[in-house]
């Protein structure tokens, strides 16, 4: 019996300094936070290339490249005007936080078209001419045309 009241106490008190160390102002998550803000780097590439694809992805007359793929076979190639959007992008906010009785409830929003549920899959886009494309197939854009075999397709 004292066994087993030497091993609570061990367990008790091993519980009590780790209650104490979580409490402290040392916390883990202090310590990475600090950690990071000293090695932090104030000018890194991957800022400068997010930061180089947002302004190429927002320029309204960028021209881009769009190669459509299915099974690993190109099947049609568009000249693009502008951004590759996503077809499930919405322009209201996804989700409302609707208040009663002092409690949120957070319910989906209607989508832009006044309907509920997932947008649809895939992505779209505008040719140069203007037409719209939308497709849920795998795809490669580039902001240069790519040495790549395209399907010539008769008109």
């Amino acid at each position: 019996m004292k066994t087993m009241q030497k091993i609570a106490a061990v367990l008790t008190a091993a519980a009590l300094v780790l209650g104490t160390a979580a409490c402290s102002n040392n916390s883990e998550y202090e310590k990475r936070k600090e950690a990071q803000g000293t090695s932090q780097i104030t000018n890194s590439l991957e800022k400068q290339n997010l930061e180089k694809k947002r302004d190429k992805e927002e320029d309204p007359n960028a021209i881009r490249y769009v190669y459509v793929l299915s099974y690993a076979n190109i099947i049609g190639f568009y000249t693009a005007k502008g951004k590759i959007s996503s077809s499930a992008s919405q322009v209201g906010p996804e989700t409302e936080v609707i208040k009663h009785y002092g409690e949120g409830f957070i319910l989906d929003s209607a989508k832009d078209d006044g309907t509920y549920g997932p947008g649809d899959p895939g992505i779209f886009f505008f040719t140069t001419d203007g037409v719209m494309v939308e497709t849920s197939l795998d795809y490669i854009v580039s902001d240069q045309p790519l040495p790549i075999d395209v399907p010539r397709f008769s008109k």
